[in-house]
């Protein structure tokens, strides 16, 4: 856990605090949310619920906003995942195994750097997964049908679809994979208890599933035939890059280093190779009494099954497409890999097996070795602010130390492009932050050819409002059109806003601030 809080808190202003890590921060302090109820916040977008924004509440309120108190919590959130995941594993395997499989996480560049930005969001998913994961695996070892461990599961996947709607794909992949791994063990349980409850439980179940179809079949599209293998091909990529990092790093960075792609599929390649090992060995010696850890191989399964489930739902949802969703497989890939490992090893002689079990720590050291790689190359971009694309640069928090001062003598503050008025909103005072404007959708969708082109142009630049228009420069642009539109608008109210040349030499590098009119009274400002 220490070595994951060291990894993950590494230069923890940089990437800057992006637009989508920042959605719950307004609700958390007191803002207006998505959704509510007398005064509760209770979304913070149409499929993510405001379940963050409770936990940071008392957190903003103590210590207000900012890179370290709006990322540390996660990371602690995480070393709770990493604990329940080492409880996983002991569970089903060893405690070796368990602290083996806990260092594979620690350096597993997707679940570190998409941690420390809580891209996505995935913080509470994967925390929710792995808690989900224990208490249902502790319910499966009890005789008992109910218990605090499954009432727990149900809750852990409850808060889980309330935290963002798409852990759904989660608790089916769980519940359809539960039932066909374990469901002697399930069946066991249901001995004794009344038939009449039993049909309950049952007609439950089907009316869940039923209101989750309802749910999420509109939202499913099963892709064409001539576009399933593309569809299938862009997802396994997104997998790999995830794995490895690479998809933070082609996003942050406006230079990507170069990560390798084998560490994303060699997990699921070794987990492949260890169980027909261990199915060559057992027909090599089909009459001696052949040790088969029939609770690894079933573990095993059953995280390969999840995986592919989840998979397959990724597949058939058409809004699916960035790692924060391919995330969602891990560390089920990493589970079944290490849960094969040991039932390959533990299939040998004992002198055999501690030669297995040092070649297989061998290759987890050169596997772990490559993932650190992948650490290494982000750290090492890191250390250059400039390294960054406009929308993940740590200066926003310059730029709102800039708002904070030019903002009190404006009555208005714009955002040109994508990606700054979230950040800044948080950052700044609520005074300076009620002035400021998402209009980046205004200057996009923008054309001289439109019919009320000019009509636009006079609402954009009103003489008798004293407002800054923020954009990137040209090379940070998020949407290159917005920052052309404004300009051409700009131009064609006569030069209405002025380039402010009086800024930080580091702000200019990343962003360029006009400011128009000569300020309004306190009557015009209530009208508008």
């Amino acid at each position: 856990m220490l070595a994951f809080t060291a990894l993950a808190t590494y230069q923890i202003h940089s990437p800057g605090l992006y637009m989508d890590e920042m959605d719950f921060v307004g609700a958390a302090t007191g803002k207006r949310p998505y959704r509510g109820w007398l005064g509760i916040p209770l979304m913070v977008f149409p499929y993510i619920g405001a379940l963050k924004a409770w936990i940071y509440t008392p957190i903003f309120a103590l210590f207000g906003v900012s890179a370290l108190s709006i990322r540390f919590p996660v990371v602690l959130i995480s070393c709770g995942t990493l604990a329940l995941g080492y409880a996983l594993v002991r569970r089903n395997l060893t405690p070796g195994w368990a602290a083996a499989f806990t260092a594979a996480c620690v350096v597993h560049p997707g679940f570190v750097m998409q941690t420390k930005v809580d891209w996505g969001p995935v913080v509470l998913m994967l925390f929710f997964k792995a808690l989900c994961l224990y208490l249902l695996v502790k319910w499966l070892e009890t005789p008992r049908l109910f218990s605090w461990s499954l009432a727990g599961a149900i809750t852990a996947c409850g808060l889980g679809f309330f935290d963002k709607f798409n852990f759904i794909w989660f608790v089916v992949a769980l519940s359809g994979t539960t039932l066909v791994v374990y469901w002697r063990e399930i069946c066991a349980k249901l001995t004794g208890v009344p038939k009449n409850l039993v049909a309950a439980m049952a007609i439950a179940i089907v009316a869940a599933g039923a209101l989750v179809l309802l749910i999420v079949m509109p939202l499913v599209q099963p892709p064409h035939m001539q576009s399933a293998s593309r569809r299938i091909s862009q997802i396994w990529s997104l997998y790999e890059v995830t794995s490895t990092g690479g998809a933070t790093a082609f996003l942050w960075f406006k230079r990507p280093p170069t990560i390798s792609l084998w560490p994303g599929w060699t997990v699921l390649a070794a987990t492949a190779s260890f169980l027909l090992l261990t199915l060559v060995f057992h027909h090599r010696r089909p009459g001696s009494d052949f040790p088969v850890h029939s609770r690894a191989l079933r573990f095993c399964i059953w995280c390969l099954l999840m995986f592919a489930a989840i998979f397959v739902q990724i597949l058939l949802t058409p809004q699916a497409g960035g790692p924060h969703h391919t995330l969602m497989l891990f560390p089920l890939d990493l589970l079944a890999c290490f849960a094969a490992a040991f039932l390959f090893t533990n299939t040998l002689s004992v002198r055999k097996r501690y030669v297995a079990t040092l070649l297989e720590g061998i290759v987890l050291l050169i596997w772990a070795g490559s993932e650190m790689q992948g650490l290494q190359s982000h750290f090492r971009r890191f250390r250059d602010v400039s390294s960054f694309r406009g929308a993940w640069s740590p200066r926003v928090e310059l730029l709102a130390d800039y708002l904070n001062i030019k903002g009190k003598h404006v009555d208005k503050i714009y955002c040109v492009d994508w990606g700054m008025a979230h950040q800044l909103a948080a950052l700044c005072p609520l005074d300076i932050g009620r002035k400021i404007r998402d209009k980046w959708p205004t200057f996009k969708d923008w054309s001289a050819q439109k019919p009320d082109a000019e009509a636009a142009v006079k609402a954009t630049f009103l003489p008798q409002v004293k407002a800054l228009y923020l954009t990137f420069t040209e090379e940070n642009s998020v949407f290159p059109e917005t920052r052309r539109n404004f300009l051409q608008m700009n131009s064609l109210a006569g030069n209405a806003a002025q380039a402010v040349t009086v800024v930080p030499p580091a702000l200019g590098e990343v962003y360029q601030v006009f400011e128009s009119g000569t300020g309004a009274t306190d009557e015009s400002i209530r009208e508008r």
